[in-house]
């Protein structure tokens, strides 16, 4: 029986983190000149002062999490507060050997690691369900241009990122018309699930109920159940469990929402399940709807706004309040979201190593151990890197010598 084949859309990026990074300059230079006594401060010293704060925060703020790198090493809490604090000093003092030392890091990363990019975009060409040649990647288009060709993947179509993700769907699914495509839907992912398989995919597709389905999207939900299994399968629980819907530090903290499961999407029907964003879903080519995905995706956020709260309890406080009693089953929800929205949509099965995006460096740490499928070697990274760097001032000193002996032979 022929596989039904899907044109794609992968999100790498929006425009936001290059506001966050420009904001994240302006500020730095307002606290610099407003304090005299940072202007001839000991630079150590005040690395050594934000250090701490900055090995506590766990959340990736102002880079492209597409770009950074799986790598063996940094499944070592060491090794992660080292690569935090680099990023974090290039992004926020303007300082220039920071800068290089950002960008020759992630050179250095990139021997032995591998992007989420790349990694997502090889294992779509290898899925019978995508079209090859009906791929967009949606992001900063010279820093993925440059991350492909140097990962062998060539021939791939980027467009330059919109302002919101629904502006980046809306021009992935131009492009894809503009190329020819003339199928019914389109799948959309993440560039940040570097754990993505064929078989994950076509667990979407074949689970998700498309054949029949007359709607407008299939939204791709997980489990944390079933996150929480594949975890301890790949033994990872080490760098954080499944824990409850509220932060805890030292656990996988993802919010889900408790739905009775009455259709056995996630397994056995009637089961009580706490569903999650998925990161993957299909929409119908001419359904696609900028504003809609933008709210929706928002939704997550409005948790931590108390301004939010009067339309959030306005549009979804009879389901919520249903949800924390367990009284809420998956049908009700997805007529409830289809009604919000003003299009038929359905939840659909996502694999959880899709759900496993990479938001925090506590998920970087966890993605490392499971792609590279084995604890991180005891090497320190920072003075890796150092070698490194002297190396690569040694070999441009070669260089440099060779020129010069060759402009005096040639005089």
């Amino acid at each position: 029986m022929t596989k039904e084949v899907y044109g794609i859309v992968v999100l790498a990026g929006t425009a936001r983190i290059a506001r966050q990074i420009r904001r994240g300059k302006r500020r730095d230079l307002y606290h610099r000149v407003g304090r005299p006594h940072l202007w001839k401060a000991d630079t150590n010293a005040l690395e050594a002062s934000l250090a701490s704060r900055i090995n506590r925060d766990d959340y990736i703020v102002g880079e492209n999490k597409s770009l950074l790198y799986l790598h063996p090493s940094l499944t070592s809490a060491r090794n992660i507060n080292f690569l935090k604090r680099v990023l974090y000093f290039a992004g926020k003092t303007g300082d220039r050997l920071y800068r290089r030392n950002k960008r020759d890091l992630l050179i250095f990363l990139s021997r032995e690691g591998r992007s989420p990019i790349s990694l997502v975009i090889q294992n779509l060409l290898l899925s019978d369900h995508i079209d090859p040649d009906h791929l967009v990647v949606v992001g900063p288009r010279r820093q993925l241009n440059n991350e492909l060709e140097g990962s062998g993947l060539t021939g791939i179509r980027v467009l330059e990122q919109g302002g919101t993700l629904g502006r980046n769907m809306i021009k992935g699914r131009e492009a894809l018309i503009d190329g020819s495509y003339d199928g019914e839907h389109i799948l959309f992912i993440g560039g940040d699930v570097p754990l993505v398989t064929p078989k994950g995919i076509s667990d979407f597709i074949e689970r998700s109920g498309v054949k029949g389905f007359e709607g407008d999207m299939i939204w791709g939900m997980g489990s944390r159940e079933q996150l929480g299994g594949y975890i301890v399968e790949h033994d990872v629980e080490h760098l954080g469990s499944i824990g409850p819907n509220y932060p805890k530090k030292g656990n996988l903290n993802k919010f889900g929402i408790p739905l009775i499961d009455d259709r056995g999407v996630f397994g056995l029907s009637g089961r009580r399940r706490y569903l999650m964003m998925g990161n993957l879903f299909l929409y119908r080519t001419s359904s696609v709807d900028q504003k809609l995905v933008d709210r929706f995706y928002s939704l997550r956020k409005m948790g931590a706004n108390p301004l939010a709260y009067p339309g959030l309890l306005w549009h979804f406080g009879t389901p919520l309040l249903k949800a924390v009693r367990w009284k809420l089953t998956l049908s009700e929800a997805e007529r409830v979201l289809s009604q919000n929205a003003g299009i038929d949509l359905r939840v659909g099965y996502t694999p959880p190593e899709i759900t496993l995006d990479l938001d925090s460096y506590s998920d970087l740490r966890r993605l490392s151990g499971v792609y590279f499928s084995r604890e991180g070697l005891d090497i320190d990274l920072e003075m890796s890197f150092r070698q490194f760097i002297r190396e690569k001032r040694r070999e441009r000193g070669r260089t440099l010598r060779i020129r010069r002996k060759k402009v005096k032979g040639d005089g």
